[in-house]
């Protein structure tokens, strides 16, 4: 029998109530489904929620040597530019875009997790290292592939994020500095992405050079958002503004601990955080307390 707009009317009771539990189901679940861009497509952000694998084939693998101030890098790994990822335009000559497969690996989860949660992102990508390490112009680090320069993420007045072709300052009201006195620094995205490198249980970070102004705004940012104590307390100890060299107000540099892997030719100095990934020398780890008054950018 059809059920036309003739027959309407004279549907059984009982199909009658299944039609009207299908249509209240169909609108509840109308209502839980996340808010999206008008541009966005359900099927590259459900793709962008998962985690990422770059782990290379056995004997490709890539290598950091000795430290960061003085030391190389076997079998480099590309950081790829993608619908997450950007090259800072700045760099991209050059294309110093080279670490170890945990630190590339980590940018791409940590980078994917910033565009799932908040679409439109992209991370913006400084220096990391040379293909095969060493000394590169401009850093006193940067040398095996555990370091790696990243933008902040930042906006137009309007909340539209913004990209530039270099580094921009920001200040503590985290107002762009001139020329860029038009540009806010974006606290939710970059709360999003300190979350992210800190509670990475693959790479582990050693710490993220940022002005210190920045670091109070991205702690409140992530107070407000409710992070876990554990994530607040990592980045509270790993957030830190050198007390001499750069200031770190245009950009996050993060450096990586070695892959328990290297360990033996790689090597670490000082913090060693209690989640540093192995022992450290002499058994003992830092304590999490204030962070670092006479610790040089190096």
């Amino acid at each position: 029998m059809s059920w036309g707009p003739a027959t309407a009317g004279r549907r059984p009771r009982a199909v009658r109530a299944w039609v009207s539990r299908l249509a209240f189901g169909v609108a509840r679940s109308a209502l839980a489904l996340p808010l999206l861009p008008p541009d966005a497509s359900a099927a590259p952000r459900a793709r962008l929620g998962l985690e990422v694998s770059l782990k290379p084939p056995p004997g490709m693998r890539s290598r950091s040597l000795q430290h960061p101030w003085e030391g190389r890098l076997a079998r480099g790994m590309l950081v790829k530019e993608s619908e997450y990822i950007r090259y800072v335009d700045e760099y991209r000559r050059k294309g110093h875009f080279y670490g170890t497969w945990e630190l590339v690996q980590l940018l791409e989860r940590a980078a994917r997790r910033v565009a799932f949660r908040l679409p439109g992102s992209k991370l913006s990508i400084g220096e990391l290292s040379r293909r095969e390490g060493g000394p590169i112009g401009g850093h006193r680090s940067h040398e095996s592939g555990r370091d790696v320069d990243i933008g902040f993420y930042m906006t137009l007045p309007d909340g539209r994020p913004y990209y530039t072709y270099s580094f921009a300052d920001f200040d503590h009201r985290g107002r762009g500095l001139r020329p860029n006195g038009y540009l806010r620094f974006d606290d939710a995205r970059n709360w999003e992405l300190v979350a992210k490198l800190v509670a990475d249980g693959d790479a582990r970070v050693q710490y993220i050079f940022v002005g210190s102004d920045l670091k109070a705004r991205l702690l409140r940012e992530g107070a407000r958002r409710g992070a876990p104590r554990a994530v607040l307390e990592r980045a509270k100890a790993v957030l830190m503004q050198p007390a001499h060299g750069h200031p770190h107000r245009n950009h996050f540099h993060v450096r990586i601990y070695c892959a328990p892997a290297d360990q033996g030719q790689c090597r670490d100095r000082a913090p060693f955080w209690p989640w540093y990934p192995g022992t450290p020398p002499g058994g003992q780890y830092s304590r999490i307390t204030s962070p670092f008054a006479g610790l040089a950018d190096p």
